[in-house]
């Protein structure tokens, strides 16, 4: 039964991760539409890392929030999202 428990639990947690990926994945992308995103697995002790590439002229305003609603998120639900949010690279040049 223990195990039951914990396996859906588990998945209760999995779903809750996602939906918060999807939260600021969203927020990453009505802040800067032509933003580039992409969920990489942990590095160290996180959960995810969501790496954002936008125009140069969004990198702040998205940065900052996504720092904002993922230090919510921790400080909620204890799930460690890192947002990296870096400036797009012309490569037509």
């Amino acid at each position: 039964m223990r195990t039951r428990g914990k396996e859906r639990r588990m998945r209760l947690l999995r779903k809750m991760l996602q939906e918060r990926i999807s939260e600021l994945t969203g927020l990453a992308k009505a802040i800067a539409p032509d933003a580039e995103v992409t969920v990489l697995e942990p590095y160290e002790d996180e959960d995810v890392v969501i790496e954002v590439r936008a125009s140069a002229e969004k990198v702040d305003e998205v940065d900052e929030a996504l720092m904002r609603r993922s230090t919510q998120i921790w400080l909620e639900e204890g799930f460690d999202i890192v947002p990296m949010v870096f400036a797009k690279v012309d490569k037509g040049g």
